[in-house]
């Protein structure tokens, strides 16, 4: 009687555990990419800093998710040497000097700009649709998704863009990130390195 308990309850957690689990990746690529060694990954955009409720129980949101999300597809944009990149930081220093911010640049839409006072070709921009770390009565885990693209600054084209959907329980939101951006930059690799 006592194994049939333990089977079950044994079952019950095991089946709790692999439910939540969920991904999603998708890369897109322009028929005729254009070739672009410097870029710069500005902060990702980021409109749900509050708490709230998911199905399963409370998540709870970084602030800066976009700042996180778009570091951590640098790391991997990096590693995958498909570019040189811009650094935040110096992306960040750069504008201060310049009485600018990433919004009131970008509004405007002066790709030249852009070009002339970073000293690229093209920009990274992202939407973070969900950042978070979630807890359930049984579980808890971590979700991440977002959605990147390359402009080029020559002609405002888009190049490419990924988008990276993970909800993966036992990771943190952080590792959910680096595990849809790893899986992302290595099928663009691949899409533009065939």
């Amino acid at each position: 009687m006592q194994w049939r308990f333990l089977l079950a309850t044994l079952f019950i957690l095991l089946t709790s555990c692999s439910t939540f689990d969920f991904t999603h990746d998708h890369v897109s690529v322009t028929h005729e990419p254009t070739p672009i060694s410097r870029v710069a990954v500005f902060d990702f955009a980021f409109d749900r800093p509050e708490r709230g409720r998911i199905d399963r129980g409370k998540i709870e949101r970084a602030p800066n998710a976009g700042e996180i999300v778009a570091g951590i597809l640098t790391e991997h944009l990096l590693d995958a040497g498909l570019y040189q990149i811009i650094g935040q930081q110096r992306v960040k220093t750069l504008l201060r000097q310049n009485n600018l911010t990433q919004t009131d640049l970008l509004a405007r839409s002066d790709w030249g700009r852009i070009r002339e006072l970073l000293g690229v070709e093209a920009v990274v921009l992202g939407v973070v649709i969900e950042y978070g770390d979630w807890r359930s009565r049984l579980n808890w885990g971590g979700i991440s998704v977002f959605n990147a693209r390359l402009v080029a600054l020559d002609s405002g084209q888009v190049l490419w863009s990924i988008s990276a959907n993970r909800n993966t329980a036992l990771v943190n939101a952080a590792g959910a990130t680096h595990a849809g951006a790893a899986i992302a930059v290595d099928r663009l690799k691949e899409r533009l390195n065939p």
